[in-house]
């Protein structure tokens, strides 16, 4: 019994690969593409780790903890901290310009704000009165819309009435 071989089988064509040799170089070079995109996935280039922005005026200190980069889908956290130094707030607001929540999904806002509004494209989140060193921490957690993205500029201001505190200024990079 003998081993029965196609006349049409170009062995030097499926074996050796003669005349697809780039074929072959490009199969690795999308492999490689690949493994840089989860490397860099990896060292956290779309991801969600936080850094903090923090600026102290005579008047008050804000700190705002939040990641710089996302990419669509993630949930995330965002952290600000209100601290008076001079004297006590009686009406202290947490002002955000609305490019914190566009082609974003607000899940929820913690301590619940006695009161929000909006105008001019501002979100003003209203608590209880803070007294002189006392600290505010405002938590929320939000989701990226799958079809946000691009680059951003947030700003956060610590008010009370209608005196501007502190603000924070920051930029968010959304990946696809």
């Amino acid at each position: 019994m003998g081993v029965w071989v196609d006349p049409d089988f170009a062995e030097d064509r499926y074996v050796q690969l003669r005349g697809r040799a780039w074929h072959v170089w490009l199969r690795r070079g999308l492999l490689a593409l690949i493994a840089a995109l989860l490397v860099a996935a990896l060292l956290n280039v779309f991801g969600q780790r936080t850094t903090s922005s923090a600026v102290a005026t005579p008047e008050a200190r804000m700190e705002v903890d939040a990641p710089p980069r996302l990419s669509g889908g993630l949930l995330y956290q965002i952290r600000f901290r209100l601290q008076p130094l001079r004297h006590a707030v009686s009406h202290p607001k947490l002002v955000l310009n609305e490019n914190w929540f566009d082609g974003m999904t607000l899940n929820s806002i913690t301590p619940n704000p006695a009161a929000a509004n909006s105008r001019g494209g501002r979100f003003a989140l209203a608590f209880p009165a803070l007294g002189k060193g006392r600290t505010l921490t405002v938590l929320g957690e939000l989701q990226v819309n799958p079809t946000s993205l691009g680059k951003r500029s947030l700003s956060a201001a610590f008010v009370d009435g209608a005196t501007r505190l502190a603000v924070v200024h920051r930029t968010l990079t959304i990946f696809p």
